[in-house]
């Protein structure tokens, strides 16, 4: 059985990944001393009978291969102690907690809305936190324990100890003002929108690279008008005639949307497909399992990977 003292080692191996190898850092973030870190790690490799960091010159540059290999149980053991120490707090009332996810802005202002809303109705007593951030910072974050869950697309590179569960296929549309010449084209084509201005998130966000990339592929280059990071913003301008837009669907069918027409481009611009990261076989509280079968519904003991927004662009095309 691992000793309160075995739980703070493990914490220290943690923190140091954490920091980028940094012994420095990882005291600062845990409010101990430097010395004390590295003594803690050392008796963790006394007792595990196997080194665990990499060193250069009195300088941590990275983890064993056992490192690597216990890394994930590591962390799992640290959150199911956090955990046991909830449950305790709240009394042992199973509808009683806190849920943080790790999401995406368009997750967290739009396919999570209905989600979150229908969670709450069940577990009021559940606190809930939302995190945004890009794939591989959710990623991170949920292999960290910061978050109990992620919601977006799929790293690259997935830390060890996640898993992902598909749920949704993301599509996109182009939105334009009233009157753009657009809507008179009966088909359209990566060619045909690039003659127009557009307004975009830029390439350091997913949405578009997406786009330079897909414009990038045919040989395009398209005329950005405007860069903006918030889907909101971009719709107002776009209301405004600044240019058209590439939208993920489910973020341009709103109520509040009646400045704009929608055109569907599912021809032009594949769906997406957005995941949840979760830890590997790790135990979880009841109302943790529940906002997982929310978001991707059980039918004959498998996941649904859900479209978001393919209806709605073809009924406000045109």
């Amino acid at each position: 059985m691992l000793t309160a003292m075995t739980l703070q080692q493990l914490k220290y191996l943690c923190a140091i990944v954490d920091e980028d190898f940094s012994i420095t850092r990882a005291a600062v973030k845990l409010h101990t001393s430097q010395p004390g870190v590295s003594k803690q790690l050392r008796l963790l490799e006394d007792e595990l009978d196997v080194k665990l960091l990499m060193r250069h010159r009195n300088r941590v540059i990275g983890l064993t291969d056992e490192a690597q290999a216990i890394l994930p149980t590591a962390r799992r053991i640290l959150k199911e102690a956090d955990t046991l120490k909830q449950i305790l707090a709240e009394g042992g009332d199973p509808a009683r907690g806190q849920l943080v996810i790790a999401t995406t802005h368009v997750h967290a202002r739009y396919t999570l809305t209905p989600i979150l809303r229908a969670f709450k109705a069940r577990y009021p007593r559940v606190a809930l936190t939302l995190m945004q951030g890009k794939p591989g910072e959710i990623a991170h974050w949920v292999s960290t324990g910061e978050a109990d869950l992620g919601l977006g697309a799929a790293p690259a590179h997935l830390p060890p100890g996640l898993t992902t569960i598909p749920c949704f296929r993301m599509h996109h549309c182009l939105i334009v003002p009233p009157g753009h010449p657009l809507l008179g084209q009966k088909r359209l084509t990566l060619k045909t929108i690039a003659r127009y201005p557009l307004v975009t998130t830029g390439a350091q966000s997913r949405l578009g690279h997406l786009i330079a990339e897909r414009f990038a592929s045919h040989g395009l280059r398209p005329d950005v008008a405007m860069h903006a990071m918030d889907l909101e913003i971009i719709k107002q301008y776009v209301q405004m005639g600044f240019g058209a837009a590439i939208v993920p669907t489910i973020a341009a069918t709103g109520r509040g949307d009646r400045g704009l027409r929608v055109i569907d481009i599912s021809h032009i611009f594949e769906p997406t497909l957005a995941s949840l990261i979760v830890q590997d076989d790790i135990p979880t509280r009841s109302y943790v399992e529940h906002f997982i079968d929310l978001v991707a519904p059980r039918r004959n003991n498998l996941r649904q990977i859900r479209d978001v927004g393919l209806g709605s662009a073809r009924a406000s095309g045109g």
